[in-house]
């Protein structure tokens, strides 16, 4: 039987706007024939050395996608709720509640509604989405849209400015079924993206998302614009910087976003020296913040999940490496990089992409979830899965978004779907 490869690490379009839309389903779809599957590898859950973590942070932008080439677009046509935010916000959920799935220790029909719910609640595990919007054309009724796109246990916080547009593109599939985008009336000069990313949301806003808690155990994941002239100045990455509120922190994730060359497949000297040069100075400042209060023990754990163009222009042209010197017992770095079709490595390990089986044995290409992948696994390691697991499940999340036009509903069979997926690779 045919296999479909889930192509699904890559940021594939090009430029910025990669970074809040990271992808675009292909245009035919398919449907799974679900095998039995083995979670002998995921039972020991409960003996897992948990963090205590109960808090994730996600941050991330919104773009609104029209789909279809601008001399094919009307007034009348709509906006989808897209981009690396919503995604990364999905991801994190996901990953969450198939783990807890795949640690049931008796695999069993479903059939009651109050235990489906639960598993799909996931009660144990707070998320909240944190993203900028431009209120000149953000209305209430997408602040709706969007909240029916993501998971029941996310909450959604919006940073508003009335003084900006949320970014809008026309995205669409050429007729060499390549992504091809453009931006919509200035949507990324200073009165879209460039002026609305600037600091947003700030560390404040984050801060007072958790007012209500005493948590130091909190899992801060965010898509950093990276390089060097990146899209909103490289103000994104400030929150990193706030003492008190990486003190909260116990798990950070950063997925820098850089573009490689066209032509070459390649990330320039500069871009690659400025992501480098980012990465390390979060890693200073989360070791710091966390060293600085006396009471807590001064556990840190950054994880950057780059892919491998990124990867490899750091280690080209600067001396950052997976194993850096500094890392000590309880201040660790770690780096996994998504490698397209060949899957995820670091340093430890290799994990392949999925290879799920579809009913009419046609083989698709999907185009990059690597926002969710990158979520799903930076919230797994912050919540005690080893890195095996961790980058098995967010495997199996990023290869099943890629499956769907837009984010995939959220339902059993979606868990279902992922779970079988994650057992395939580990």
């Amino acid at each position: 039987m045919s296999s479909l490869l889930l192509l699904f690490f890559p940021l594939l379009l090009f430029s910025l706007v990669s970074a809040a839309s990271a992808f675009l389903a292909p245009t035919s779809f398919v449907k799974v024939h679900h095998r039995a599957f083995s979670s002998h590898a995921f039972e020991a859950a409960e003996s897992r050395l948990c963090s205590a973590a109960t808090q994730t942070l996600i941050v991330g932008k919104i773009i609104l996608d029209k789909y279809g080439p601008p001399d094919r677009q009307t007034d009348d046509d709509g906006v989808t709720i897209g981009g690396g935010g919503p995604q990364s916000s999905w991801g994190a959920a996901a990953s969450l509640v198939v783990r807890d799935y795949l640690s049931r220790n008796e695999k069993k029909k479903i059939n009651n509604d109050d235990e489906r719910d639960f598993i799909l609640s996931n009660p144990k595990h707070q998320i909240t989405f944190l993203a900028p919007v431009g209120t000149k054309n953000w209305t209430p009724s997408m602040t709706e849209q969007l909240s029916q796109l993501l998971p029941p246990m996310v909450n959604v916080v919006l940073v508003p400015s009335a003084d900006h547009i949320t970014p809008t593109i026309n995205i669409w599939h050429d007729e060499n079924e390549n992504v091809r985008w453009m931006p919509v009336d200035g949507s990324f000069d200073d009165i879209g993206a460039d002026g609305l990313w600037q600091n947003r949301p700030s560390a404040q806003d984050i801060l007072s998302a958790i007012q209500d808690t005493d948590d130091d155990d909190i899992i801060l994941h965010a898509i950093i614009e990276s390089g060097s002239k990146p899209t909103g100045k490289g103000l994104d990455a400030l929150p990193f910087f706030d003492d008190k509120l990486m003190s909260k922190v116990s798990t950070a994730g950063v997925e820098p976003i850089v573009f490689a060359d066209e032509v070459s497949g390649k990330v320039t000297e500069e871009d690659s020296q400025a992501v480098t040069t980012t990465i390390r100075k979060i890693r200073q400042s989360f070791v710091r913040a966390r060293a600085c209060d006396r009471e807590k023990d001064g556990n840190s754990l950054l994880v950057v999940t780059p892919d491998r163009p990124c990867y490899e222009g750091m280690i080209s042209h600067t001396n950052l490496t997976m194993d850096e010197s500094e890392n000590t017992e309880n201040n660790e770095f770690e780096m996994i990089i998504r490698d397209g079709g060949n899957g995820c490595f670091t340093n430890e390990m290799k994990m392949p992409a999925a290879t799920l089986r579809t009913i009419d044995k046609v083989p698709v290409n999907p185009t990059g979830a690597g926002n969710a992948f990158s979520a799903a696994y930076v919230v797994c390691r912050g919540t005690g899965s080893s890195m095996n697991e961790a980058a098995s499940i967010a495997t199996a999340v990023g290869a099943v978004v890629c499956e769907y036009e837009h984010l995939p509903p959220w339902s059993l069979e979606v868990v279902e779907r992922i779970a079988e997926a994650a057992c395939e690779v580990i």
